[in-house]
């Protein structure tokens, strides 16, 4: 059974109180997704704001000459077509399940009137998508004045997780392959490869396990 708690563990809702949130548990619907499904695609019109518990999801869009580029992937505790959170539209992206996932499910259509009365709740909305605007730009400034390595470099500080125990590295899923890598910034696999290569001889990565340890996450937030 779905508790405020969980829901405190999304970034959407981390500033908020259990009793914040409890107006959306009854209207947070759990489903399960099989790997390959998808969810929604580019340009489909919808009413609905995803939130993963398990799993995870790829966002992707089609380049002008049908290629497709991706986005971002959203793993547990993350949210997706937050753009539809108070109306219906079209999704931006097209969302296909990685793993089998479950998510939680919210139908805009209940959103006025919750917010109406409960202000708290909207200004943490306000708050989170401003944040997200906020990154998206500093991410398109990278993208118009780094070179590629310094733009996987600031990649890899988007994807990262917070390290799973105090004191221990932050870290990205090794589940990223460098193809997805390269397809997220539009280079070659290849000099994926190599730049990561590069970054584990200078001691800044390290594969750890399942996971990609960013020992040295300065020196990429300053890779030029």
């Amino acid at each position: 059974m779905l508790k405020p708690e969980d829901l405190l563990r999304f970034s959407l809702f981390s500033s908020l109180t259990a009793n914040d949130v409890n107006p959306l548990l009854p209207h947070l619907k759990e489903r399960r997704y099989r790997r390959g499904q998808l969810l929604f695609v580019e340009g489909e019109i919808g009413s609905s704001v995803y939130f993963v518990l398990s799993g995870q999801v790829k966002l992707s869009k089609s380049t002008p000459t049908g290629e497709e580029q991706i986005l971002d992937w959203c793993g547990p505790y993350d949210c997706f077509a937050e753009v539809l959170l108070l109306e219906a539209g079209s999704y931006p992206v097209t969302a296909e399940v990685l793993q089998d996932s479950t998510l939680l499910v919210l139908h805009n259509e209940v959103m006025p009137r919750i917010l109406e009365s409960n202000p708290a709740l909207s200004v943490a909305l306000i708050r989170t998508l401003s944040r997200r605007l906020r990154l998206a730009q500093e991410f398109i400034r990278v993208l118009t004045n780094r070179s590629t390595a310094g733009i996987l470099a600031a990649l890899f500080l988007r994807l990262a997780r917070p390290a799973t125990t105090p004191g221990h590295p932050i870290y990205i899923d090794a589940s990223f392959t460098h193809r997805d890598l390269a397809s997220m910034i539009g280079t070659s696999r290849e000099y994926v490869n190599r730049a990561i290569n590069g970054w584990k001889k200078s001691g800044i990565l390290r594969l750890v396990d399942d996971r990609l340890e960013i020992i040295k996450p300065h020196e990429l937030a300053d890779w030029p």
